[in-house]
């Protein structure tokens, strides 16, 4: 994915686009050892040296063993083998098995629980924090015995560069007998390796970008095999398949910008940190707006608007140049493809999808690009 260059004037009227974001990827120069390693080599795909490399390198910053860290072609797919991993196909008795997942999430965790054979069973989350807790799944569960008999897994978003505690979820696990994966797609600056699955996406747009590409950090050794087995379509290492899985290994290449990415991960951190602090201290004191602040760094910058008028926002910050996005658009239960699943009431869901707004943040923002942002949306919001 690309984009224009960001060139921005403060003069509005010349309507020059600020861009909501800006994927990097290393340099050609940067990959260039790295590749000439694959051409030595010989070996592309089909967990290579490269990609063993990687993963050891991913273990180093999850501080977890290299052994439950599984890269993936991409996250949608590392977050199926999970459930696959859990054993969805088993659940089910009265019917087919359902997931719990939040609606507040991107469209991807929905598709994967669809792509593992459950069916989504669209959850609310809390106003606070945007996130599921054990206690409201458990209220669910407990509320809803004919549905809550049919789940099979649950799954956990991570919103926008936060973090989601793992332990709790274990001790949840543990006494509902549910396995519990955290989709942390954005998540990779502050996640460490827990006691419960976790995905991260290694999407051109996050973080740290391949390209395409994600990686499985397992909540044991045991589970990161299983999983290992699935993305290459379930085939053991004695070319055995006792679980049909898919074709989502990650390739030489993908794990090649990987390590190249890795080389420039602090420098990147430190840009945009200082870029959402700079947004911080200019929209400090704004009445009713609130800046999305998750314990981790983040390639997105959200904030909450006062009331729900995030698409008249959006208008009219595109009419003064300034281009933003509803990253998570309007719930996963507003998409057609998914409207028919069952769902709790989602009052705070649809509130954040009509207020919630990402605004321009990439590393070839300039402070004056932060400035004229922050000021234009302040313009913008209705008095």
């Amino acid at each position: 994915m690309s984009s224009p260059p960001c060139a921005v004037s403060t003069d509005r009227s010349k309507r020059a686009l600020l861009t909501v974001f800006r994927p990097r990827l290393p340099t050609a120069d940067r990959l260039l050892p790295y590749l000439r390693s694959i051409d030595a080599n010989q070996w592309y795909t089909n967990r290579g040296p490269l990609l063993a490399r990687f993963e050891r390198a991913l273990a180093d910053h999850f501080a977890v063993t290299p052994d439950r860290v599984v890269g993936v072609a991409n996250a949608t797919a590392g977050l199926s083998a999970s459930l696959l991993a859990g054993g969805s196909e088993d659940a089910g008795r009265n019917g087919r098995p359902l997931c719990i997942l939040p609606s507040w999430t991107h469209e991807a965790t929905a598709v994967a629980v669809l792509r593992a054979g459950l069916t989504p069973w669209f959850h609310e989350v809390a106003e606070d924090d945007w996130r599921l807790s054990p206690e409201m799944v458990a209220d669910s569960l407990r509320g809803n015995p004919t549905l809550g008999a049919r789940v099979s897994h649950v799954m956990v978003t991570a919103p926008f560069g936060a973090v989601v505690e793992a332990e709790p979820w274990r001790a949840f696990s543990d006494r509902f007998g549910l396995p519990v994966t955290i989709d942390a797609a954005s998540g990779f600056d502050r996640l460490r390796g827990g006691p419960v699955d976790a995905v991260v996406s290694l999407h051109a747009t996050k973080v740290l970008g391949i390209g395409e590409g994600g990686v499985v950090i397992a909540r044991d050794a045991v589970q990161a095999a299983r999983i290992r087995d699935l993305v290459q379509l379930g085939l053991s290492d004695e070319r055995v398949i006792r679980q049909a899985g898919m074709n989502a290994k990650l390739s030489e290449y993908g794990a090649a910008i990987g390590l190249a990415a890795l080389e420039i991960w602090s420098e990147r951190r430190a840009t945009l940190e200082r870029l959402h602090a700079r947004y911080a201290a200019r929209l400090k004191g704004e009445t009713g707006l609130s800046l999305w602040a998750p314990e981790g760094v983040s390639s997105t910058l959200m904030v909450r608007l006062p009331s729900r008028v995030a698409v008249e926002t959006g208008q009219r910050l595109a009419a003064q140049g300034i281009a933003t996005r509803r990253w998570w658009h309007a719930g996963c239960h507003r998409q057609p493809a998914f409207a028919a699943f069952p769902r709790q009431p989602l009052p705070i869901t649809e509130a954040l999808a009509d207020s919630v707004l990402g605004l321009p943040f990439h590393e070839g923002l300039a402070d004056a690009d932060v400035d004229a942002a922050a000021d234009t949306l302040r313009g913008v919001l209705p008095g």
